[in-house]
């Protein structure tokens, strides 16, 4: 449409859902003439993929965590302004995406790649797409990085650092083995002081199931535990906001910086205590288990063929 705005001509139009406007034209000529330049360059949104992203999304902020829901929104926002106007999404537009961001970091590529695969798949199930573009693209080969183990005597030093509150955090996150969203999520309902163990709980990333493990306690968790006041449902609980923590990002790295030892976070511990559990002779199976991994190698598969106690295992955390 144009239509005269005040002494000057604008024209306005909508195409697959977008609406085209522009204004400041002399004459009516020079409006029309502007909306057939627009009309022919105006992009032809592809309501297919546009569909699949938001269906996406409303299936995460349902069921996966708010952090892995943005982590969605960003990438397929970025796919949006790439591939919206595509009239069908190829393998080869995937694969040069990809080629793309690995130029500069290829693990965000293959974090993309498994994301750009589970978006494909979720219309595939739904029978709106015939075949996923992802199926089939190599991961980008990454060097594989040593883990850093801090030693005990930068631990003890980050300990002594920090405030009662924070110090019992980390132990129990120490001597656990647990991942620290684990412990974020612990309920007073998952912890049985009367017969020493807690309940733990992760998600897999393949189908979203929530799987729970039972971690026998050391005694010093019992201990830390049982004088914890109970302010609510969960056993950390931020005070400022009276809900529980969602990822302490800044503590650790202070009391690390004040402590002058090499920084490390929260999954450290758990290398440090599996580490620690090694070398004291525990079962690699028992290990396994503690820490809630879905699968042993093929190594530990071969080494291992008897389960210790748990029970056991976990006392070892103390010697």
């Amino acid at each position: 449409m144009v239509e005269k705005h005040g002494k000057k001509w604008r024209y306005d139009f909508l195409k697959d859902g977008i609406r085209y406007k522009k204004g400041g034209y002399r004459t009516k000529g020079d409006a029309i003439e502007a909306e057939a330049r627009a009309r022919a360059t105006a992009k032809t949104i592809n309501m297919d993929f546009l569909r699949l992203c938001n269906a996406r999304l409303e299936d995460l902020e349902v069921r996966r965590t708010n952090d892995y829901f943005l982590e969605n929104k960003r990438l397929f926002e970025n796919l949006m302004e790439m591939w919206g106007d595509f009239p069908t999404i190829t393998k080869d537009d995937v694969e040069t995406y990809l080629k793309q961001v690995a130029k500069d970091s290829k693990p965000v590529a293959n974090k993309h790649l498994r994301l750009i695969k589970a978006l494909f798949n979720h219309g595939v199930k739904r029978q709106w797409f015939q075949f996923n573009p992802a199926v089939g693209i190599e991961l980008f080969g990454v060097p594989r990085k040593k883990k850093y183990i801090p030693p005990m005597a930068d631990i003890e030093k980050v300990l002594s650092l920090a405030t009662p509150e924070q110090r019992e955090y980390l132990i129990v996150v120490s001597h656990t083995l647990a991942r620290v969203r684990e412990i974020n999520r612990l309920k007073w309902d998952d912890v049985n002081l009367d017969e020493g163990y807690i309940i733990l709980r992760t998600r897999k990333s393949k189908n979203s199931d929530i799987v729970e493990r039972k971690v026998p306690m050391t005694s010093t968790v019992r201990e830390i535990l049982s004088l914890l006041p109970k302010v609510g449902d969960y056993v950390f609980m931020n005070p400022r906001t009276n809900k529980r923590y969602q990822y302490r990002r800044k503590f650790l790295h202070t009391l690390c910086a004040k402590a002058e030892v090499k920084s490390f976070m929260y999954h450290a511990l758990r290398h440090y205590g599996a580490s620690k559990l090694m070398n004291a002779g525990a079962p690699l199976t028992d290990i396994q288990e503690i820490l809630g991994h879905q699968r042993p190698t093929t190594t530990d598969i071969y080494l291992q063929s008897l389960k210790g106690s748990l029970q056991e295992t976990i006392k070892k955390l103390e010697e």
